[in-house]
């Protein structure tokens, strides 16, 4: 960025890249859809990190700290990974459960598919959104090696991307009538639209 100039291809997935997330390291972390593979791309060493779990494509992948992530596939499934380890340190299959509820006919594992993750970074807040229409909230165990469920948002339309305030203050999701990687379903009753919800700090007691 200093010099605004080209730096480097990097070659390894043999799929095309669903999603990509970075922090203050040169590092990069990416997801390869259906060759199954998250890596960890460490720029400056010109070497990666490759992390497999899922059975079907990871279509999206955030990072919450520079030592894990979160990343989410089409077989309905959410993982948390330390980059220290290849395989999952959590993975919590169906994660999206509940069959789809806005009006259009598709099948249960359908439905499930984990379109969206986002991290509120340095904390042990996750959320997670799916073609079912809904958003859910998770909360990070000790040594993120558990997912715990908070709440669910129920939205009208496809939850296709998820990000968080920096101070927490409130998530945006980007939804639409259908799926941002194909034109497989449309919701003609959701609007393709970008919802804020406001997200209030517990205070102790």
């Amino acid at each position: 960025m200093d010099e605004m100039a080209y730096v480097e291809t990097l070659f390894g997935h043999q799929d095309d890249v669903t999603s990509i997330d970075a922090m203050n390291r040169e590092r990069a972390l990416t997801s390869g859809g259906r060759d199954g593979s998250a890596r960890i791309w460490k720029v400056i060493e010109e070497s990666q990190l490759i992390f497999h779990g899922h059975t079907g494509s990871i279509d999206c992948v955030r990072l919450i700290n520079e030592e894990h992530f979160l990343s989410g596939s089409d077989d309905g499934s959410l993982a948390l990974w330390g980059v220290m380890k290849k395989k999952p340190l959590k993975l919590v299959k169906n994660a999206h459960a509940e069959s789809p509820g806005n009006g259009c006919q598709v099948t249960t594992d359908e439905a499930k598919w984990i379109s969206a993750v986002a991290a509120l970074q340095n904390t042990d807040l996750v959320a997670s959104g799916s073609r079912d229409g809904s958003l859910r909230l998770w909360q990070c165990g000790e040594d993120f090696k558990s997912l715990t469920p908070l709440f669910k948002i129920p939205l009208l339309g496809v939850v296709n991307d998820l990000h968080f305030a920096s101070d927490g203050s409130f998530l945006v999701a980007g939804v639409g009538q259908e799926h941002k990687l194909g034109r497989w379903w449309r919701l003609k009753e959701a609007k393709n639209c970008v919802c804020i919800v406001p997200l209030a700090k517990r205070t102790s007691r």
